[in-house]
């Protein structure tokens, strides 16, 4: 009986491990869709419909490493790229993304599409964006124990591509700007069979409502106060507030402060004419701040191909 009731034992925990790696996407913040702190700098993640907004294209790369000291914590890195074309009301843009959690990834590659309608003092554009995204999940590296190195049950990847489709709209001026981007709206499924058990797990429709206004205080300083109310099924509705200080165009610098999570430093650098250097440093303030460890994230944006007959206004997003 001690015998059957430790094989027992041992298969509950192998269903349990399965079935906890597989849908851990789902808790928390429900980070199916990517984390960052700098989404102000970065808006074609979050929304189809910013992409041909500025006067020029634009490429975007971003690294979020999370939590350091948390074994399997989330890595995400992203390339972007958006340009207006010549009429200027429509915007393409193209973007990449990859995200790492555990033994668990998933890539995702999206063509954007966005009309943009020439308002009186400002603009108003609706975006849709379609790609396709691969969950994978690589069971040989999930580490059982010391004294299991191998299990039937942990063999193989899991890889599954699924169709995906986006929308937003974004409203805007050169000091102001709402939006509204919907970046995933397929409810896709994830499923596995594992010792003729089926796990299900399922994607879940994110909302992002951004805004954002640029005071100019003086000639050389510019202060641009913006939030985010992010909502998903299954997870708290949060809220990102930010505070952002621009000094002669060239120094940003600012606080941003996540609801139940987080509290950020920002820092932008303009290199040069065409490049902008952008660094952000997440300290978790709730119940995980003793366990986790910071989170740093990296941006660089390029900008080029200014049109020379307009005079080029400096944008803050």
């Amino acid at each position: 009986m001690a015998i059957i009731t430790q094989t027992k034992l041992r298969d509950m925990k192998k269903h349990l491990l399965l079935f906890f790696t597989l849908i851990a996407f789902l808790a928390g913040n429900a980070q199916q869709d990517p984390m960052y702190s700098m989404y102000m700098f970065n808006t074609m993640a979050i929304n189809p419909a910013y992409a041909g907004s500025l006067d020029h294209a634009q490429v975007t790369g971003l690294f979020r490493r999370q939590w350091l000291d948390f074994p399997g914590s989330p890595r995400t890195a992203s390339l972007s790229f958006h340009s207006p074309m010549k009429n200027e009301k429509v915007g393409l843009g193209i973007s990449f993304v990859n995200d790492q959690m555990g033994e668990m990834a998933t890539n995702s590659f999206m063509g954007t599409y966005a009309y943009h309608l020439k308002l009186k003092k400002s603009r108003l554009s609706f975006g849709l964006q379609a790609g396709a995204r691969n969950f994978s999940l690589d069971l040989t590296k999930i580490k059982l124990g010391p004294d299991q190195v191998y299990d039937d049950a942990f063999q193989g990847v899991i890889s599954q591509w699924s169709l995906n489709f986006g929308a937003g709209a974004f409203w805007y001026s050169n000091n102001w700007y709402l939006g509204l981007g919907i970046p995933n709206l397929r409810n896709n499924i994830i499923s596995t069979q594992q010792l003729n058990t089926v796990y299900v797990a399922r994607y879940r429709t994110h909302y992002n409502l951004t805004g954002g206004y640029v005071f100019k205080l003086s000639p050389t300083f510019h202060f641009k106060p913006s939030f985010m109310v992010k909502q998903v099924t299954g997870a708290p509705v949060q809220l990102d507030l930010n505070a952002n200080f621009y000094w002669l165009d060239v120094i940003g610098f600012g606080l941003s402060y996540r609801t139940n999570d987080a509290v950020v430093g920002l820092l932008e650098i303009q290199l040069n004419k065409n490049f902008r250097l952008g660094y952000a440093y997440d300290q978790t303030i709730n119940k995980l701040s003793g366990y986790v460890g910071g989170t740093h994230e990296v941006m660089l944006r390029t900008d080029f191909g200014f049109n020379k007959n307009k005079t080029v206004t400096p944008r803050y997003f």
